[in-house]
């Protein structure tokens, strides 16, 4: 590793600079502290001479200029995203302020002219971003160095000098964002880059601050996938122009509400496909599963599609990836000029490959196999072919995962019928000699050589995917005169079929399911499937859960799917599996028995894959009770289904290779902190599949990493958990200890939140084994359940006491970002509790007037007792605005005369809804605000945790109605500002302790 001497940043920032400008960049020296007007009129001088033509002799205006910065001050960095990249030239509309000159178009910024004759990229340092006049605490701030296009700041980059993290610059971009120092032309900014001399990141700018996440902060990789640490090699490859201009305009996609810049190799892989499509050779891309090979297929489809000589095919091999595709490409193309169009039928193929109308088309082989089957019978009749239009143009085959048996033959079919083609495959396992089809095929004789590999190994280690913990479950014993059988003399038959031993081992399955649900389930945040072997044991097993639901208070929702065997013996017993299946599922979510049947079975396998998926439309947000917890499955979900939501795999099925591999790879999508790892529970011949499962993962992620990809076994985690509960135990030895860190310097309370964390982390992970009880295992590990409950109250008061202080790293408003990944366990004391013995003990104290007795005045001594000391452990448990909420409650109770059926729970709720809107009505009152205003700003706050509604809440306030309550500002705009700022507080802040 090279030894740096340590630059001041000043330094560094002029060597940065210097190696922009030897890599396409111009640095402007005359906007050296650009104002934000500066940077204005230099922007208005690129747009004028960009325009000469349009403005014809007369230069934009100063009133024309200040509509120019309304449109563009206005947006979002996804709306400037679109803005940027919605077709081959960007333009803003500007009605000239002569009228006789009426409407026209500026040409700000040309998408795929990269290093054009109209674009100027310039470098310019420490850009000025002045605080807000009538906001105390919106100090100036200083850029180190902005990235202009056409005097647009496109990329944003923070340097920091080699002693000091990247995380450190990262917080300061946060920081910035949530001061709005990203306004006015700095809207604009896609990317930001944080950069030190031995590290470098860069990510997507997004609407605020809190949708920033350190997992979509990427390295740069080069083309082996080896991390780019020098700055110098960064800026070379990164930065330089044309690259720089190429991430902008082809490597950023609007993704719903978050703006995505492609991951390092998600750009490697479109660039070495276009480099083989420009030299006529073919090849595949080896990404591994749940890296996002859909969107960088997506990527590289519309990238070729733009030359309208080409026209651009996206294949699956079933209908269900086909339906998955179109939906994620549409998504991605949505605000672009990009045109998706998915094919239902093959006649919708055939009218698309013979329309003018050029867009990447959806479908599957089969479809297309058969479009040319037709277009060929055309032929051999004597007429005009149906696809003749179609064949002038160079066709480009993307394929996903298509690896089935009949691939190969319907490959050569489409081959044989267009005269220049090109096929490119994407998958995350490719088909080698080892595991060659029956028609001896491989991925390169299907598709060419390799054009780049991102294996699981890479992925991991980039945090691409989520590692797996596996458990080997021996459910079966079987014996032979009196001697126990090895796992390889065990018939198929002791696990499936009718025999007693088949019956008991599903038996087994069912209830361990059951048993370890909550464990694996994170609590029932996410689902699970279950593999199995055929269709009748399918049946089978969705019997005895629908069976055991009826024993339980906690009954797991069941779904089921396969596909019906249209001939042999046993057609009408899964006919009637899937009818009975379909019966409940209705009954289930649409409470009618007939809504799904065979007629339809279409709407049910759809139904149940977006249902168990949660990840498209109304299923994103359904409630716990119209949530599939688990679906059983033969084939049909294992290969190509993404489902985020998704984190465990019951298996009673023999898999290996790539089957193996993909079907593992539906849980280890990465999805939020709750979500640590895939889970894969193995039931059938576990020490055979615990075999292949190695042997899998060395072909597929590289020798040596399987320790990186799969969780250690539970007695090794045991181990590391004990030594991570010691690191937090030598630092601080109590709670109370860990507690009176707040009076402690800043960096005293950054040591403990850093140990603890690495503590609560593990605890994520061990805490899914099932073999984990803390209760039983609480004197081993050296801390029980309840005192890590105190720690983490501790860990939050803790995180809460940080204030500025001069020289700090870290600075209050970053200490939640950098912590946010920290998962906050539900506590063995919470209020509900509380409020039980609140109640007793309220209830105990009114019985006293009617009964003095010693008794009775020991039971309020006792309940009084009992409450008061659960109050207490809510208090250390972090829960310090719970425990006033509670407190305070109590206190106004008291004295009140209780009902028969008073519940202190609904009581508690109904009284701070009352508080709540009581709060909300005198800020309506004290501002002369309609109050429907603010409660729909607090109401959207509640639901997600964004601030809107501003515009009408200011809109219908009155400041002669503040001035008079004592509020003083010195105009309009500082008393709508400090409304903002107010209206903020309130619903952030002060009505936080209404909330349950």
């Amino acid at each position: 590793m090279p030894a740096y001497v340590v630059k001041g940043e000043l330094a560094f920032e002029n060597e940065f600079i210097e190696t922009l400008t030897q890599n396409g960049w111009t640095y402007n020296s005359d906007l050296l502290n650009a104002t934000p007007k500066m940077l204005e009129n230099h922007f208005r001088e690129i747009l004028n001479q960009n325009n000469r033509d349009s403005l014809k002799g007369t230069e934009i205006t100063d009133s024309e200029m200040a509509d120019v910065m309304r449109f563009i001050g206005g947006m979002s960095p996804l709306e400037a995203n679109e803005f940027l990249t919605n077709g081959y030239r960007s333009e803003i509309s500007l009605v000239r302020e002569n009228p006789e000159q009426g409407k026209i178009s500026l040409k700000a910024f040309w998408r795929d002219d990269v290093a054009g004759g109209q674009m100027h990229y310039e470098v310019i340092k420490q850009a000025i971003r002045p605080g807000k006049e009538d906001e105390t605490d919106s100090p100036n701030r200083r850029f180190d160095v902005t990235l202009l296009f056409n005097g647009m700041p496109l990329i944003q980059v923070e340097e920091k000098r080699v002693d000091v993290t990247l995380k450190a610059a990262t917080n300061q971009i946060a920081k910035y964002k949530s001061e709005n120092k990203y306004d006015g032309l700095y809207s604009m900014v896609q990317l930001f880059v944080a950069l030190k001399e031995d590290g470098a990141k860069y990510f997507a700018n997004q609407k605020s601050a809190d949708r920033f996440n350190d997992k979509f902060f990427f390295e740069w990789l080069d083309r082996g996938n080896k991390a780019v640490k020098n700055w110098k090699q960064f800026t070379t490859e990164f930065l330089k122009i044309p690259m720089a201009h190429n991430i902008i305009s082809n490597y950023t996609i609007v993704n719903g509400e978050s703006l995505v810049v492609l991951r390092p190799y998600q750009i490697h892989a479109v660039v070495a496909v276009r480099e083989a499509f420009a030299e006529h050779k073919d090849g595949y891309i080896w990404h591994a599963t749940g890296s996002g090979k859909t969107m960088t297929a997506f990527k590289v489809a519309t990238l070729l599609q733009r030359n309208p000589h080409n026209q651009v095919v996206f294949l699956s091999d079933r209908k269900e990836l086909d339906n998955q595709s179109g939906k994620n490409f549409t998504e991605f193309a949505a605000g672009s000029d990009d045109k998706i169009f998915e094919t239902y039928r093959t006649d919708d193929l055939v009218k698309r490959l013979k329309s003018n109308d050029t867009g990447v088309i959806i479908t599957t082989i089969n479809k297309m196999k058969i479009a040319v089957e037709r277009h060929n019978r055309e032929i051999e009749a004597g007429k005009k072919g149906l696809l003749d239009k179609v064949m002038k143009r160079r066709m480009v085959f993307i394929v996903d995962e298509a690896h089935r048996s009949q691939f190969g033959e319907m490959q050569l079919i489409i081959r044989k019928a267009f005269p220049s083609q090109s096929w490119y495959g994407f998958t995350g396992t490719p088909i080698f000699e080892f595991n060659k089809t029956a028609q001896d095929q491989t991925t390169e004789s299907q598709f060419g050589p390799e054009l780049h590999r991102y294996d699981i190994g890479n992925a991991l280690k980039d945090g691409a995917i989520l590692p797996f913990n596996t458990e080997y479950v021996q459910m079966m014993s079987a014996s032979m005169n009196g001697e126990d059988l090895e796992e390889s003399q065990v018939d198929d038959s002791m696990y499936e079929g009718d025999s007693k031993a088949a019956n008991q081992y599903r038996e087994k399955v069912v209830k361990w399911i059951n048993k370890n649900w909550r464990k694996k389930s994170v609590n029932g945040q996410f689902n699970a499937l279950l593999a199995v072997s055929n269709i009748q044991q399918a049946i089978k097993f969705y019997d005895l859960f629908m069976e055991f639901n009826k024993k339980t208070d906690k009954p797991l929702k069941i779904g089921l799917t396969y596909s019906l065997n249209e001939n042999g013996d046993d057609n009408q017993k899964q006919r009637d599996g899937l009818v009975q299946a379909m019966k409940d599922y209705s009954m289930q979510y649409m409470q009618s028995e007939s809504t799904f049947t065979l007629d339809n079975d279409a709407a049910y396998i759809d139904d149940i894959a977006k249902r168990t998926a949660r990840m498209e439309g109304p299923y994103k947000s359904l409630k716990p009770e119209e949530n599939i917890d688990l679906t059983i499955v033969v084939a049909r979900l294992l290969t190509g289904f993404d489902a985020q939501r998704l984190n465990s795999l019951y298996m009673d099925k023999m898999m290996q290779y790539q089957g193996l591999i993909q079907a593992y790879a539906r849980t280890n999508r990465v999805y939020d902190k709750n979500k640590s790892q895939g889970n894969i529970v193995v039931f059938r011949r576990p020490v055979m599949m615990e075999e292949r499962t190695k042997d899998a993962f060395e072909k597929y992620a590289g020798e040596g990493t399987f320790k990186q990809v799969f969780r250690p076994d539970f007695k090794d985690m045991q181990e590391e958990f004990k030594a991570e509960v010691a690191a937090v135990l030598s630092y601080v030895p109590t709670s109370q200890d860990a507690n009176e860190l707040t009076q402690e310097s800043t960096k005293d309370k950054i040591e403990f939140l850093d140990r603890f964390r690495s503590l609560a982390k593990k605890l994520q992970y061990i805490s899914s084994y099932s073999e984990f009880d803390w209760s039983g295992q609480a004197e081993d590990y050296g801390i029980s359940e309840e005192e890590f409950g105190f720690y983490q109250g501790a860990f939050q008061n803790v995180k809460d006491s940080i204030v500025a202080e001069p020289g700090d790293e870290f600075v209050p408003a970053e200490i939640d970002f950098d912590f946010d990944d920290v998962v906050i366990n539900a506590l063995l004391i919470d209020r509900e509790y509380v409020l039980t013995l609140a109640a007793k003990y309220l209830r105990a104290k009114q019985d006293v007037e009617s009964d003095a007795s010693s008794k009775a005045r020991e039971r309020v001594v006792i309940a009084n007792n009992e409450y008061n000391e659960a109050l207490e452990k809510l208090r250390k448990s972090g829960a310090e605005d719970k425990a006033v909420q509670v407190e305070e409650y109590v206190r106004e109770t008291d004295g009140k005369i209780l009902p028969d059926d008073f519940d202190a729970n609904q009581d508690f709720l109904s009284v701070q809804y009352d508080k709540k809107i009581g709060a909300m009505q005198s800020y309506a009152n004290e501002y002369g605000a309609d109050y429907k205003y603010v409660n729909r700003m607090n109401t959207e706050y509640e639901a997600t945790g964004d601030i809107s509604h501003e515009s009408e809440l200011r809109n219908s306030a009155n400041m002669d109605v503040a001035l008079k309550n004592g509020h003083k500002y010195h105009n309009v705009l500082s008393f709508k500002s400090a409304l903002s700022r107010s209206a903020k507080d309130l619903v952030v802040n002060q009505l936080k302790k209404y909330r349950p």
